[in-house]
């Protein structure tokens, strides 16, 4: 191979190495600005695990991920995440043993009870 066709393919390479990098680099920036304190709990969710979540130690609901997003499932109603931004929040990673119809506070306090359950995020 000729010398300027090893540094033309060379060069290409490295801009698209680089613009690799931009790209990932952006997509953490966007994470960062749309999530804020929240961003910690957006890399720690899975969507395949099962989480509820504490608000305020009044309410309860479960986290769903759906594709960048995450909703809290509250009363058969699923709000963005966002709308508890001022609350105070404890999620709870946990082995789903039974089918729970009407999950209660009792019934949260209980499951944090469970060896099996894993605070995962708290602000």
């Amino acid at each position: 191979m000729k010398i300027v066709t090893k540094i033309i393919i060379g060069v290409a390479v490295l801009v698209s190495v680089a613009f690799l990098f931009i790209l990932y680099g952006l997509n953490l920036m966007a994470i960062e600005d749309k999530y804020g304190d929240f961003q910690e709990l957006y890399y720690k969710i899975d969507k395949s695990d099962n989480y509820f979540v504490i608000i305020d130690n009044k309410d309860v609901g479960f986290i769903e991920k759906f594709d960048k997003e995450i909703y809290i499932t509250f009363d058969d109603c699923m709000k963005h995440i966002l709308n508890y931004s001022n609350n105070k929040i404890e999620v709870y990673e946990f082995d789903l043993n039974e089918t729970y119809s009407n999950f209660s506070l009792n019934d949260a306090v209980e499951l944090k009870k469970v060896k099996s359950t894993e605070l995962v995020y708290k602000n």
